[in-house]
């Protein structure tokens, strides 16, 4: 289920199989045709089934503005990877730099200390970088085949 508002993804199932929602409620005789709704973690709104049209065109909004998100997302973890690998080609060349020719691979050295220290930021950065770059393509590709259903009227709450 969506919410209409935010955009938020909420498996409704994931809650069901944590707790029940038929039996929270003590007392009350709750069937399987009783409609359960939802509130959204993310903003707080109620999230339901059978969306009106109204809810549909809040829905394809808020799906836009996470593709939007999704592009950001994209595009920062890019400039992070392209930064890590630039920062691991100056670790490279620092690395090089430490073996002096005629004491050998030197340990101690300035050149040892910053070719280690640009290593480690690269590894950083690349690695948060990509985890950027998928997330924000996974996000992006989710809300466009949501985008997709809702054009075509195929989208089922």
């Amino acid at each position: 289920m969506y919410c209409h508002h935010c955009g938020y993804n909420l498996n409704e199932h994931k809650v069901e199989m944590a707790s029940s929602s038929f039996k929270l409620v003590e007392g009350v005789t709750i069937d399987e045709d009783t409609k359960v709704q939802y509130i959204c973690p993310r903003c707080g709104h109620l999230i339901h089934d059978d969306l009106s049209l109204e809810e549909r065109k809040s829905l394809s909004r808020a799906s836009h503005s996470q593709v939007q998100r999704g592009s950001n997302s994209f595009a920062s973890g890019m400039c992070l990877n392209a930064i890590g690998v630039i920062l691991a080609i100056i670790s490279f060349i620092f690395f090089k730099l430490s073996d002096k020719p005629n004491a050998g691979f030197v340990t101690n050295c300035g050149e040892f200390y910053v070719a280690v220290a640009t290593a480690a930021i690269a590894i950083i950065l690349i690695a948060f970088g990509l985890y950027k770059t998928i997330s924000g393509m996974l996000k992006k590709k989710h809300y466009l085949m949501l985008l997709k259903e809702i054009n075509n009227n195929t989208f089922i709450q």
